[in-house]
């Protein structure tokens, strides 16, 4: 491993003032706070530990600290948070079931026995998904699985969407966050954030939004979420007074989960439901990076700022300012970018560039096609930082692989409905229902539906379920599917209510800062809200014939 690497750990202050979470009850950001050789000194008793203060941290007792969970060791793994940990026989045997139950009922008319299977797949992914008797990466492989044993394909076809660009580049991406995270970028831009508030609780809450929702367009959402929590944990420190830490703290971690969720809506590798739904979409039409880019930016633009304003008047702080001399002195102290900060900077920004022009490039220099696609943009950007000794392989090593493994699931099952017939009985069911109902009817039941289910599933298995159905749905009623799909998969990623609802959520629930009372009462007030734009917003965008 790198020398240079710098975990999440690393992110947070080295000297934490705790008293105010002890009061609160929020023992969990009682977070170790000294260097590996330091806590080894404090363990052996020694003398000069004792002498410079810590000798309350290292006289902690075995027990306590075999009890306490350290929020780092989840959010350095960020998407298996939001996993079952254990096997559940007890709840796979509930998946068998339906699954069983779907097979044995009487094949209704027009549905062949292929098709018939294909639904009974469909039920047992959406088990497994929500019920999760399995670690979710685990469940996802078994979709492909049962796609074989319900001869609805041959292995070859069942795992050929795991081959799907689009899933590199949400490889592509996560190697990019593991990047910003290791050279410390994300805490520059914390630090430049607390200077520039100039101690304003509400304008630093503003940038720090701001940052991560742009952030998390180009860097997968759970991922930004990660690296800029423990940022969060050391911004509380230098609350004054420090007694409204605890507070400051829950409105911050609140403002990152929630603006790196609106800002994955932005790109299609922002959040793993973005690339199952462009994935699907890309089967049925020409529909890319652009195309997704056209409609997520504007809804970025105007959520997160929205999310901003209700938060701060969900979560009211008073009388806290942010001790901003530290930061300013740190940001000395650190001087200009150093050379692997400024090349990623720089690999990032070509990047970007390339996402939005590269087709045009293509065709202007007469390149062969899809040379400077995204996906090809995105694994040359991590082929440049390795070849630059940026990043390693064990650096790599680190990234969630599951999220890779859930998207994949997600368009094996898309595949195996198209195949087999299933999403075309299915949607030539519900079509004389949708059939000259009023749009914006039709929106109201996909964003409101989506945002309930989403809160009590997660939003990646949300999207995988929905996406197939939605987009063949669109083509038995005449509806373009992008109207239905872009919308229903926007309001999935408003999962602010519960853990469960998105791996954002669960990394703030694991940190014990934000009691779930707050974390409900907050979800719905900001969550509902956006859900209303997003309506407004798109059914506006059908009348001016732009969706």
């Amino acid at each position: 491993m790198s020398p240079q690497r710098a975990r999440l750990k690393s992110e947070l202050p080295r000297r934490a003032v705790l008293s105010p979470y002890r009061r609160r009850g929020v023992e969990d950001v009682d977070v170790p706070d000294t260097a590996p050789a330091e806590s080894a000194e404090g363990a052996r008793g020694s003398e000069a530990g004792r002498a410079s203060g810590t000798a309350e941290r290292t006289m902690t007792s075995k027990r306590r600290l075999q009890r306490r969970v350290i929020p780092l060791q989840v959010l350095q793994q960020p998407l298996q948070a939001s996993v079952r940990k254990v096997f559940d026989l007890r709840r796979f045997l509930i998946v068998i079931g339906l699954t069983v139950g779907v097979l044995f009922l009487p094949a209704p008319e027009g549905l062949t026995p292929e098709a018939q299977r294909a639904i009974a797949l469909f039920v047992f992914t959406g088990a497994l998904l929500a019920l999760e008797p399995a670690p979710l990466p685990i469940a996802a492989l078994m979709v492909p699985i049962g796609q074989v044993a319900l001869e609805i394909d041959t292995v070859t076809g069942a795992f050929l969407p795991f081959g799907t660009p689009v899933l590199f580049l949400i490889l592509g991406s996560l190697f990019l966050a593991e990047a910003l995270s290791k050279h410390g970028l994300t805490r520059r831009m914390a630090l430049q954030t607390i200077v520039w508030s100039r101690g304003s609780l509400p304008v630093l809450l503003f940038g720090i939004m701001a940052g991560a929702g742009l952030l998390s367009m180009w860097v997968l959402n759970t991922a930004t979420a990660a690296v800029l929590i423990p940022v969060a944990i050391t911004i509380a420190q230098r609350v004054q007074p420090q007694e409204k830490a605890p507070q400051v703290l829950q409105l911050l971690v609140l403002g990152i989960a929630y603006s790196t969720s609106i800002g994955g809506m932005g790109t299609i590798m922002g959040s793993g439901e973005n690339a199952i739904a462009s994935g699907q979409l890309a089967r049925v039409s020409d529909f890319g990076f652009l195309d997704w880019l056209a409609y997520g930016l504007p809804t970025v633009l105007i959520l997160v700022p929205l999310a901003w304003f209700l938060l701060t008047r969900v979560v009211r702080v008073t009388d806290a300012r942010i001790d901003t001399l530290p930061a300013l002195r740190e940001i000395v102290k650190m001087g200009g970018l150093r050379g692997s900060e400024r090349e990623i900077v720089l690999v990032l920004g070509v990047s970007i560039l390339l996402w939005l022009t590269g087709s045009w490039i293509e065709t202007s220099l007469g390149l062969p096609a899809t040379l400077l696609s995204s996906v090809v943009v995105a694994i040359g950007a991590v082929a440049v930082l390795s070849i630059e000794e940026i990043i390693d392989w064990n650096d790599l090593k680190g990234v969630n692989w599951g999220v890779f493994l859930v998207i994949g699931a997600g368009l094996t099952l898309g595949d195996a409905l198209d195949k087999s017939g299933a999403s075309a009985w299915f949607a030539g069911q519900l079509a004389p229902f949708l059939t000259g109902m009023p749009y914006l009817l039709v929106l109201a039941i996909l964003i409101f539906g989506g945002f309930m289910i989403t809160q009590l599933m997660n939003n990646v298995a949300v999207g995988a379920i929905i996406a197939p159905v939605l987009i063949t749905l669109g083509q038995a009623t005449g509806i373009p599917p992008e109207r239905l799909v872009i919308p229903a998969v926007m309001a999935v990623a408003l999962a602010f209510v519960l853990p469960a609802g998105s791996a954002r959520m669960t990394l703030v629930a694991v940190t014990g800062v934000v009691p779930r009372t707050v974390m409900v009462r907050a979800g719905l007030l900001v969550g509902l809200p956006c859900a209303v734009v997003i309506l407004l917003f798109y059914y506006g965008l059908s009348l001016i014939g732009l969706i």
